[in-house]
């Protein structure tokens, strides 16, 4: 015989043994289970205890569950007194127990198998999770726990991440995740992008911009806004050119950068997204030409002259003087242009002169139109010698026809300031009273005035 110790007390092998009905009981008998004293403690616990006799057939399969032990608890999960399911066989009971269980209990019972299983039980409505052990070869001993509150609200939360996942997918084309101590970088996840090929990165934007993510030239950009997201926490966005696909061309996204603190942990997280707003910004430039562009010369109108000219103005620091000049341009007999051929002649000779002084200036210098005839422009770190070299460049032009058959001249008057320390008005009216002087002196003239201390 062949001794084998479980639950504190010795269980002893006994040879199988053979129903009327061809199934091979287990090793040992159930009565050892049901009348063993040892087992009394467990009838008290809230958790549900069974332990089941798994029968075999002649060929060595299971083929029926016989429970031979269980607690209070567990004939309250099922409705069940105990004498009516102890020694029963559970196959052809009401409880309609799904028979696939016969092969995870096996496996238990005669391989020693620790398993845990989490099924939905219907004839109790629950969803319960079994975890089996083997107490002893041909037994597995079941410990029930409900789980049905878990196993919804699971079932809840995956719900929610569809919707969040679907919900991303219609408003963003990359999701990823930044590492806040090392900027490395890599899809949150594949299923979050429309991206070919998901891409991880060591360092944002470096990488990025390396792979062809990012369009080159935007690294400050980016840069910036991942590392206000990583001292600051919130969210940062920034439009940049990039490309979710690497054979696609560079178009305008919206790069948001969001940082949170993760509940759990207490670690900080940060999440970027990229959404196409190529569109977006297209309208958005279109509605700031309109706005701030003149809609004949496609330059500057007066109210973004006077705003930019302002804007670069208060950026004088008092430490730093800087050198500007503010030039005002009127085209000499313009009115007889549009009388003797016509408005449609006269609007290509504006057009053509807002050409002249926008080849004529630097790209950051500040060309706009005041309206009707008249231009102005505004220039920093510009010596007073390049302010009558800009002029001569400008009349130089107009010396051949500035459209076909017709020629003009052009006055100008300009405000000169070797601190630039003075408001937008002071230049103004300065550059407008010169222009004044260099009319009285006839057509094609010009005349400068510098500025000194708070005016002319």
């Amino acid at each position: 015989m062949q001794q084998i110790t479980s639950f504190g007390r010795d269980f002893i092998t006994k040879s199988p043994m053979q129903s009327s009905d061809g199934r091979v009981q287990s090793a040992s008998s159930s009565k050892g289970f049901e009348k063993a004293r040892h087992l009394d403690f467990l009838h008290g616990l809230p958790q549900a205890i069974a332990v089941v006799r798994v029968d075999l057939n002649l060929m060595g399969q299971p083929c029926d569950l016989v429970p031979v032990y269980g607690n209070e608890a567990l004939f309250s999960l099922f409705n069940t007194p105990g004498e009516r399911l102890i020694g029963s066989s559970i196959i052809t009971s009401y409880i309609h127990f799904d028979k696939k269980w016969l092969s995870t209990l096996w496996d238990t019972a005669y391989m020693g198998r620790v398993q845990k299983i989490t099924d939905f039980w219907p004839v109790l409505g629950r969803h319960l999770m079994v975890t089996c052990h083997q107490p002893q070869h041909g037994y597995c001993t079941c410990l029930f726990q409900d789980v049905s509150e878990r196993v919804e609200l699971e079932k809840e939360l995956e719900k929610n991440r569809q919707k969040v996942e679907a919900l991303l997918h219609s408003a963003v084309d990359m999701v990823f995740q930044i590492d806040p101590v090392t900027h490395a970088i890599a899809n949150l996840e594949k299923t979050l992008t429309r991206a070919t090929d998901p891409f991880k990165a060591r360092r944002v934007p470096e990488d990025l911009l390396q792979q062809g993510l990012f369009e080159p030239g935007q690294d400050g950009k980016i840069s910036e806004v991942v590392n206000l997201t990583c001292f600051g926490l919130g969210n940062c966005t920034c439009d940049v050119r990039a490309r979710i696909e690497y054979n696609e061309p560079y178009t305008w996204h919206s790069l948001t950068v969001v940082g949170y603190i993760e509940p759990q942990t207490g670690e900080v997280r940060i999440i970027g997204f990229l959404k196409d707003a190529h569109d977006r910004i297209k309208e958005r430039d279109a509605l700031l030409f309109r706005a701030e562009k003149d809609s004949l010369c496609g330059i500057y109108n007066r109210a973004a002259g006077e705003s930019l000219i302002s804007l670069k103005l208060s950026g004088v620091a008092e430490t730093e003087p800087t050198q500007a000049a503010m030039f005002i341009f009127d085209l000499d007999d313009f009115k007889n242009i549009n009388d003797s051929a016509g408005h449609s002649t006269g609007d290509a000779v504006l057009t053509a002169f807002a050409r002249i002084l926008r080849d004529a200036f630097r790209k950051d210098d500040v060309v706009f139109r005041l309206g009707g005839d008249e231009f102005a422009t505004f220039a920093q770190n510009l010596p007073l010698a390049r302010v009558v070299k800009i002029y001569e460049k400008v009349a130089a032009k107009l010396a051949k026809p500035i459209v076909p058959g017709v020629r003009v001249n052009v006055c100008a008057g300009v405000a000169y300031s070797q601190s630039g320390r003075h408001c937008y008005d002071d230049f103004y009216k300065t550059a407008d009273k010169a222009l004044y002087n260099a009319k009285e002196g006839g057509k094609g003239k010009a005349g400068i005035l510098c500025l000194c201390g708070n005016g002319s």
